[in-house]
């Protein structure tokens, strides 16, 4: 009983720290700077601040989620949530986008 115990608490140890790690990595990867030219108009203002004047489509390719489309385009993962309400028609569950769907990057804060 106690060695099974002791392997659950192991298993979730690991867990947290796998996640905690994986959203850190997430949270401060670096936003790069996006032209006209690839992603529609993105200004890049003074620091690592974003900005998308006016909404525009934007296609999904492979290992894209909304956390990274946030850094991308908003600077701040944190904002996934702002293009998950703009899509919630087209996107069933936030962490599962289909390459090729078509996303409504609304314009930005």
């Amino acid at each position: 009983m106690q060695k099974r115990t002791l392997s659950r608490l192991c298993m979730l140890l690991l867990w947290v720290c796998m996640t905690t790690f994986i959203s850190l990595l997430l949270l401060s990867a670096p936003a790069s700077a996006i032209t006209e030219s690839d992603k529609g108009t993105v200004l890049n203002l003074q620091g690592d601040a974003f900005r998308v004047p006016e909404a525009f489509v934007y296609k999904v390719k492979g290992n894209d989620n909304l956390h990274w489309l946030a850094a991308k385009f908003y600077g701040d993962a944190r904002q996934w949530v702002r293009i998950y309400q703009a899509n919630q028609e087209k996107v069933r569950y936030p962490s599962l986008l289909i390459i090729g769907q078509q996303l409504l990057i609304p314009a930005g804060p």
